[in-house]
């Protein structure tokens, strides 16, 4: 099953992001959780290198991965502090266009409340 999710998936959620939310149920979308809730952030990159996708999370580890490592996935780090799914539905509602076409040209994308910055 995980692998022919994975021939349609675009993004790698990581499981400090919500599963039970609208924006990442459709087969664009795998969770890391589907996948083996316990692998490490390395496995999780390596995952996400093999099969071209772009890894959605809000742990800092990949930010520091991304400044070290010479082959890198595309990352999106949220950093949104804790907000309720509503208010996380509006800020994706509001944000999320604007972060895909931010990911054309760019590889780590910091999206903050206020605020989103390409770091290439």
């Amino acid at each position: 099953m995980i692998s022919k999710q994975v021939e349609q998936a675009l993004f790698l959620v990581d499981v400090n992001l919500p599963k039970k939310f609208s924006f990442f149920n459709s087969a664009l979308y795998i969770h890391v959780v589907d996948i083996n809730p316990s692998m490490r952030d390395i496995e999780i990159w390596d995952y996400a290198l093999a099969n071209d996708l772009t890894i959605l999370t809000k742990d800092t580890d990949f930010y520091e991965m991304f400044l070290t490592r010479e082959t890198c996935p595309k990352v999106v780090t949220f950093k949104l502090g804790n907000l309720t799914l509503q208010q996380l539905h509006h800020y994706f509602s509001e944000n999320w266009n604007t972060i895909i076409e931010l990911l054309v040209d760019g590889s780590l994308i910091m999206a903050y409340l206020d605020s989103i910055k390409v770091i290439d």
